[in-house]
């Protein structure tokens, strides 16, 4: 198959020209062969076909590329992350063979060959048909791409003239010359070429007419006159000075100095792809910084990135590493002296003085189209010096650090690679595909390119160590470090290198990070483990961020190797008292702030304990946890969680029950049983170690709570009952009349009417002598749930009427609408479904205005009752399908199963008999997996009922 693009678009297939389609998908194509092989993203493609590109252009372009493949085979055009690549094979693309026999040409000109230079250049140029994509509609973002092919064709030209000049065949260059400058008439080097082809050729009087016509044409269009080289060959014809008048041909030296590529590259496509795009679009000089982590690959990225655009720089690719992890970087003054001998400038005549050295740098690079790689970069300072001036030009710098003060084109960050990208590099490195292994090792290896490489490399090269035994080392986190080492690879070197950079305070902070709970940390635990105010603690946290040893996506986070390698710098460089004394102040804060968060929570702030304030001023910190306490606990659940095990581990037993006490109302709130069960069980040795019957009382609280809703009633009964056994030492009246408060309701679930309302009264008479209007709420509510239950409708309506007052008056919303919920059922039930409906409808609105999703969702299935006893059927089956919507993001089976009957009734009303009695057979399932007698028993009326009709109506 030939792909050509220097003229016309066309694709042929056996010497037959290909129908491609309509313009847009050629234009697509256009697109993909300007980057054959390379990944080609939507926003490049959109570009290349719109002049402005729709808001969602994907789905054309998958249209487009579909037809595309009907053209040429599904298998030449492939679909990558970020977008898609046309595979052109050796010798099919007219644009690859001109690029390589113009280099060719460059080549032979540089070491004087001049017949095989004008050989080269006479090949490529036959390639032409015209200019390039001639006559094919493209979009804003492919025309600087055909412009640059255009002028690329140009300059070879130019080249192809100066090499036959050389040969003497000035007499048959005059004729193409005097076409190509009445086709160019602005360029100064081909009129210049054309003298001096007159000028040899004996027609005299004719270069100097051209130089006339220049000068006329220049001065017209333009109101300037000739360059410099143009004025000097004009005075040498005038002289008759034909020395003069013949330019010697001077080759410039064409460094290529980029390292081979790595082995097995993988990913990156998409930033490749990026980086391709800008370096054609930009109008100013790109400079693309490439930063990231320690071993992650910006060395890799540059060097890969220079060979894929080294086509767009003939005038070659300069390298340097500027060595700016070491204690000495290498200083922009010596590297400007080797680039400017590298281009060939001659030792002596280097200047002395760096600003002198840049200046002549970018003197020379002003008519050049080079491309600078700067790696391994230390500082702004050490880069600015070497940055070109003509925007012809391109700059790569990598750095550890993230250059904030460098102006920039682009900033690519590079991450750390996904599993699949990650387990792809690790096959390949190890020829070990299919191997179960590879993944668990590509996790350890935390996705860090220099570490899969080590680990690749070491399973390729060694034959006794197999996969299964290389993730059992590295699965030890103590010594996982030591198992990245290959040759002279070491991932902890390389580590060490950005850790030995930083000052004092940048390196204590590195390590005392490796001591706070969790994966993820914010500022405030910064500041508390540093001893230091939290602007302070900021600081130095954007430092690290800077030298890209730290990440920040709302939180700060270490990458896992990261971590492991500050782990061993604190063990090894602090001090057992430092260590001790920063665990302590976070756990203190934590505590602090944890306890501000629970006292916020609906049957939040019952614990009885002091957690003194932090030392830094934590006002910012307390009105974010202020503003949403369960959102703010959300995301510190796990570190809380982290620093109970912890306490537990070193022996510190009551702050272990105080960490857990502040985590039992969200617990609840989230329906998180199985960590309430963990937690209190935790809590529960501590307190038995501790000898402090309170905090036995509350562990034995708060496991029996997890078990009631978990509908593992003997074990909440066995929990209670050791709670009473230990409450009279407690010394908590209130703590007294929760307990009793939760038994009561566990009475009710199980349909054990007589002893909840014992409970429930016992719970009134110890309130009565307290002040506690939020409990005695809670209380009237449960009350007057139990009344409804029992059909005691005049009990239940001025309970939780009374209910609904309360927490009005306390401005508890939440909690006015779950009592308000209740009253609306027990009008329902009472016949009274209209208002029932009214009362639901704002219920709901509160609940998803507080985002309490378990009751939104019970009361849409309130809501389907409500509609149902109204005969709306509609209605009620869309409510009851949105309460089932919202209870799958939730962890209540309860709730779930009881929406299940409700989906279960409503189908029966609607006829569908089949439907209800499977979802009505599947609630009595789960009621009697859950224990609750009650919804079990509407559960069975409903399947008898249904049944039934069944029976009537076969």
């Amino acid at each position: 198959m030939e792909f050509r693009v220097l003229g016309s678009l066309e694709v042929r297939d056996q010497g037959a020209a290909l129908a491609l389609g309509g313009a847009r998908q050629r234009s697509v194509l256009a697109a993909l062969l300007l980057r054959p092989g390379q990944t080609a993203s939507i926003g490049y493609l959109a570009d290349a076909v719109w002049e402005t590109p729709p808001a969602s252009p994907a789905s054309n372009l998958r249209t487009y590329v579909a037809g595309l493949r009907q053209c040429l085979g599904a298998d030449r055009l492939t679909t990558r992350s970020g977008g898609y690549a046309l595979e052109v094979r050796p010798g099919e693309l007219d644009l690859t063979e001109f690029v390589a026999l113009s280099g060719a040409g460059d080549d032979a000109l540089r070491s004087g060959d001049l017949g095989a230079a004008a050989g080269a250049y006479a090949r490529a140029l036959a390639l032409w048909r015209g200019t390039a994509l001639e006559g094919q509609p493209i979009g804003a973002g492919l025309r600087p791409e055909v412009t640059r092919l255009d002028e690329e064709r140009l300059v070879v030209a130019e080249r192809y003239a100066d090499a036959r000049l050389g040969l003497g065949q000035h007499t048959d260059l005059v004729g193409e010359l005097r076409r190509l400058v009445a086709d160019h008439p602005l360029r100064e080097r081909l009129w210049e070429q054309l003298m001096t082809a007159l000028h040899r050729s004996g027609m005299r009087a004719e270069a100097l007419h051209s130089y006339q016509q220049l000068y006329r044409l220049l001065d017209t269009e333009l109101g300037v006159a000739p360059g410099q080289s143009l004025r000097d060959l004009h005075a040498a014809l005038l002289a008759d000075e034909p020395a003069r008048a013949v330019p010697a041909v001077q080759p410039d030296r064409v460094p290529r100095q980029l390292p081979p590529e790595a082995d097995h590259y993988t990913d990156r496509d998409e930033a490749l792809a990026e980086l391709s795009t800008l370096v054609t679009l930009s109008a100013v000089l790109p400079v693309v910084t490439v930063t990231g982590k320690p071993g992650v690959g910006k060395t890799a990225f540059a060097i890969r990135a220079g060979h894929r655009l080294a086509a767009a720089f003939p005038d070659g690719q300069l390298f340097v590493d500027l060595r700016g992890a070491d204690t000495r970087p290498r200083s922009s003054d010596d590297v400007l002296a080797r680039f400017l001998r590298d281009l060939g400038v001659p030792g002596v005549d280097v200047p002395s003085s760096g600003e002198e050295r840049t200046m002549m740098f970018r003197d020379l690079l002003a008519d050049r189209k080079m491309l600078v790689v700067l790696d391994n970069a230390a500082s702004e300072q050490q880069v600015r010096p070497l940055l070109p001036g003509h925007p012809g030009c391109c700059v790569v710098v990598t750095s550890r650090s993230r250059l904030s003060g460098l102006d920039t084109t682009k900033r690519l960050a590079l991450q750390a690679l996904g599993p699949v990208d990650a387990v792809r590099l690790l096959d390949r490195l190890a020829d070990a595909a299919g191997d179960p292994q590879v993944r668990r090792i590509a996790e350890l290896c935390g996705g860090l390119p220099l570490a899969l490489r080590i680990i690749g490399t070491k399973l390729r090269s060694l034959p006794n160590l197999t996969a299964d035994v290389l993730a059992t080392r590295l699965h030890d986190e103590q010594h996982r470090l030591d198992e990245m080492v290959a040759g002279d690879r070491e991932v902890r070197a390389s580590f060490l290198l950005s850790y030995s950079g930083l000052d004092d305070a940048l390196r204590r902070t590195f390590r005392l990070l490796a001591l706070l709970p969790g994966r993820t940390f914010p500022s405030w635990a910064v500041a508390a483990a540093l001893g230091v105010d939290l602007r302070t603690a900021e600081r130095l946290l954007d430092r690290l961020v800077e030298a890209n040893l730290l990440e920040c996506a709302g939180r700060y986070r270490f990458h896992d190797l990261l971590r492991l390698f500050a782990q061993e710098k604190a063990a090894q460089d602090s001090s057992e008292e430092e260590r001790a004394e920063a665990e302590r102040r976070v756990a203190g804060a934590y505590l602090h702030f944890a306890q501000l968060a629970d006292g916020l929570l609906e049957f939040g702030g019952l614990p009885r304990f002091d957690a003194p304030a932090p030392d830094f001023d934590a006002a910012d910190v307390v009105d974010a946890l202020s503003a949403d306490p369960a959102a703010w606990l959300d995301g510190e659940r796990h570190c809380l969680t982290e620093l109970v095990e912890r306490a537990v581990r070193d022996g510190r037993d009551e702050q272990a029950c105080q960490l857990v006490a502040t985590l039992g109302a969200y617990c609840e709130l989230r329906a998180r049983w199985d960590d309430m069960v963990m937690l209190m069980t935790l809590a529960l040795g501590a307190a038995r170690r501790h000898n402090s019957a309170y905090w036995q009382a509350y562990a034995l609280f708060g496991w029996g709570i997890a078990s009631r809703e978990q509908r593992e009633f003997v074990v909440a009964e066995e929990r209670f009952r050791e709670c009473f056994a230990v409450l009279p030492d407690a010394g908590d009246p209130l703590l007294d009349v929760v307990v009793r408060l939760s038994v009561g309701v566990g009475h009710r679930l199980r349909g054990r009417f007589p002893e909840a309302v014992v409970a429930f009264a016992d719970c009134m008479t110890r309130l009565a002598a307290l002040d506690a209007p939020r409990w005695l709420g809670y209380t009237k509510r449960e009350l007057g749930v139990l009344h409804r239950y029992q059909q005691r409708w005049a009990e239940a309506e001025v309970c939780l009427s009374q209910a609904v007052e309360l927490f009005g008056g306390l401005g508890n919303r939440r909690w006015r609408a779950a009592s308000l919920r209740d009253l609306a059922i027990a009008r329902r039930d009472q016949g009274d479904p209209v208002t029932a409906l009214t009362m639901l409808t704002e219920c709901r609105e509160v609940f998803a205005d507080v985002r309490d999703r378990r009751r939104e969702a019970a009361t849409w299935r309130s809501l389907a009752y409500a509609h149902l006893a109204l005969g709306a059927l509609d209605q009620a089956l869309s409510c009851a399908l949105r309460s089932r919507e919202i209870f799958a993001f939730t962890l209540d089976d309860h709730g779930t199963a009881c929406t299940v009957v409700c989906l279960g009734e409503v189908h029966l009303a609607l006829g569908r008999h089949d439907e209800a009695l499977a979802l009505l057979r599947d609630g009595v399932a789960l009621f009697e997996r859950l224990g609750d007698v009650r919804w079990h028993a509407r559960a069975l009326r409903g399947v008898e009922h249904g049944s039934a009709q069944v029976g009537l109506v076969q």
